[in-house]
């Protein structure tokens, strides 16, 4: 019989009745610990590791706010749960709970069902905070670790192609390393990227920025492989926009959405991008419309999500994290990236909407 691994939680109260009443509750279904004493508290978590804390706090011996806050300070507990236990019900004691650092707060008497449906979903919520913090950081890891040997791919690469004595057929195998090194970088890039724009409290960069320069930028950094296609390219953004941005970030997002494009569009095709205030929000958009084969309706909901790949087995390169970044880099910035398929004409529409506020008035 498999063994089956039970999630911990730790109760600390000193009323052996309370103790009891949670122990018939919880007992089958997880694994308990119980403490009373601001030591054996301190202890206990250390050694325990619980995946989640009741913590009343009206115990005798101790104030279970301060206790809440000490906890919340241990970077071993970082992603460990805390709901608070009380017979205080009142507003204000439940804003004093989340201040010293609670995730939740529960009133007694409570009821067995809501109980276990708190400790269900918070339990939950740190699994998956767990697991994208070790994502985050294999991630980082494996972009950081392979850029040196890729740098040397590159270089290599580039010395080869370069060299007149090299045969042609040489030559186009030092052009597909190159090509694929470049690859495997950019993903790399990428990456990272996303990985710093998923961190709390980021930093931007921001500056009155025109738009028109950004889209400028941007199209002059099409890979000349999706140019050789023979598409119409139309530029429409006013000359005059300026918005309050991080430039770098969003001329990231306008490159990636273009990128998109102009990969998916066929031969003689026509690619736009414009500018426009939205009427019934005043927001700033900037919408990149093309003309291919549009978005199959399943994929719509899932598009922008991190590794977002349809089929894994036979994607492209690339796919799964450029729209994804696009997706972070607007929400930074409080705006947002939509997309819809065009009708009744063909392709589909990308755009980038800016909160009205971001607008400097536009200059002359």
């Amino acid at each position: 019989m498999p063994i089956v691994k039970k999630n911990r939680i730790l109760i600390i109260d000193d009323d052996p009745v309370n103790i009891l009443i949670l122990e018939e509750i919880l007992g089958k279904r997880y694994e308990l610990l119980t403490a009373s004493s601001e030591q054996e508290i301190l202890t206990l978590t250390e050694n325990f590791k619980p995946d989640l804390i009741l913590l009343d706090i009206m115990m005798q011996s101790a104030n279970g706010y301060d206790i809440c806050k000490q906890l919340k300070s241990n970077t071993k507990l970082k992603f460990t749960k805390i709901i608070l236990v009380s017979s205080k019900a009142l507003l204000k004691d439940r804003l004093i709970g989340y201040e010293a650092g609670a995730d939740d707060y529960l009133s007694k008497p409570f009821d067995p069902e809501e109980l276990l449906a708190k400790v269900s979903v918070f339990i939950r919520l740190k699994s998956v905070e767990e697991i994208d913090r070790v994502k985050d950081d294999l991630i980082n890891v494996f972009s950081h670790e392979t850029r040196t040997p890729l740098n040397a791919i590159i270089g290599f690469a580039k010395l080869l192609r370069s060299n007149e004595g090299l045969p042609d057929e040489e030559k186009e195998f030092a052009s597909l390393i190159l090509e694929s090194g470049m690859s495997l970088l950019s993903l790399s890039n990428k990456a990272i990227l996303l990985s710093n724009l998923r961190k709390e409290n980021k930093e931007l960069s921001i500056l009155e920025t025109r738009i028109s320069e950004l889209v400028a930028n941007a199209s002059r950094k099409i890979p000349e492989k999706f140019k050789a296609k023979n598409i119409r390219y139309r530029d429409t953004v006013s000359q005059d926009t300026v918005l309050s941005i991080d430039g770098r970030l969003i001329e990231t997002a306008i490159l990636y959405v273009l990128d998109n494009a102009f990969k998916y569009s066929p031969e003689k095709a026509s690619v736009s991008i414009e500018s426009s205030i939205e009427e019934a929000t005043g927001r700033f958009l900037i919408s990149v419309k093309d003309s291919g084969t549009g978005i199959a309706p399943g994929r719509l909901p899932t598009l922008f999500d991190e590794f977002g790949i349809e089929d894994v087995s036979h994607h492209g390169r690339g796919h799964g994290l450029s729209l994804s970044i696009v997706k972070c880099i607007m929400e930074t910035h409080n705006g947002e990236v939509t997309v819809k398929n065009n009708t009744p004409s063909s392709g589909c529409t990308f755009s980038l909407a800016f909160p009205k506020d971001l607008i400097v008035r536009k200059k002359a």
